[in-house]
């Protein structure tokens, strides 16, 4: 079974795009492959020779479970090819605040999805629990994250490090053809939310907050069971954009 990762050359220090599809056409699909078919591969002896010292030490680092070499050394826009290994043990995460602004505004919660079980931290209760959460996890997957919640959350908490694979899924989805909001791009795969948060958006989400200080504790829920969605659905658009970019990235090429 193809598991991405392992057939993906492009973390090794110059092997770009068009390298990696010359090793695949020489039917080395894999490391191991490579080392393998190592006088196959149509690539000069030198080149050659670099990139098996690299992939030695990715193997090493992969049964190490060193994540980080990976998430280092792959390209962010390729951090979707560790998904199949790492899927079991990722976290779909989301963010509320207060506004835009991450020095003046506030994180007010903050979900984490695993797959199976939803956590939230909420501001004045048990935000600061979340950077013990987090750590569990190698892989994360947002929609808009680079540009909103992962840098939201290191204003907050600086002394947190993200060594994490991050798919993005803005620009995951994005390669695959589809553009637009979370919410958008939900509509235009057939991704239903319950009546009880219908037509909640992020300017929304900011009055719940404010009602929920002012003592009402159902606001408190909904804006819970809104961000519930968000990062429960991120599950299935990650699923989904993976599939779609296994076979645009690698079957395409092959």
């Amino acid at each position: 079974m193809l598991k991405i990762l392992k057939n993906s050359f492009v973390h090794i220090p110059g092997v770009s795009k068009k390298t990696e599809k010359k090793i695949w056409q020489s039917n080395v699909l894999t490391w191991d492959e490579f080392l393998d078919k190592f006088e196959d591969v149509d690539l000069g002896e030198y080149r050659k020779n670099r990139i098996h010292r690299h992939i030695k030490k990715s193997i090493e680092a992969f049964d190490n479970g060193e994540h980080q070499f990976f998430a280092e050394n792959l390209p962010l826009k390729d951090h979707w090819r560790a998904y199949h290994e790492f899927k079991d043990n990722c976290c779909f995460l989301d963010i509320e605040t207060t506004g835009l602004d991450r020095v003046n505004d506030d994180i007010t919660v903050i979900g984490l999805y695993n797959g199976s079980k939803s956590k939230f931290f909420i501001k004045d209760v048990n935000l600061s629990d979340f950077s013990a959460e987090i750590k569990k996890y190698p892989m994360i997957v947002t929609f808009n994250g680079r540009c909103f919640d992962v840098p939201f959350i290191q204003t907050k908490f600086p002394s947190l490090t993200f060594d994490h694979f991050h798919v993005d899924l803005r620009f995951a989805m994005r390669n695959i053809g589809y553009s637009g909001g979370l919410k958008s791009i939900e509509r235009q795969l057939g991704v239903a939310r319950s009546d009880e948060i219908h037509g909640v958006d992020g300017f929304e989400a900011v009055r719940l907050w404010y009602k929920y200080q002012n003592g009402d504790r159902d606001a408190l829920k909904k804006l819970i069971e809104y961000n519930k969605a968000d990062i429960q659905n991120l599950k299935y658009l990650m699923e989904f954009s993976f599939d779609k970019l296994k076979k645009k990235e690698f079957f395409d090429h092959i």
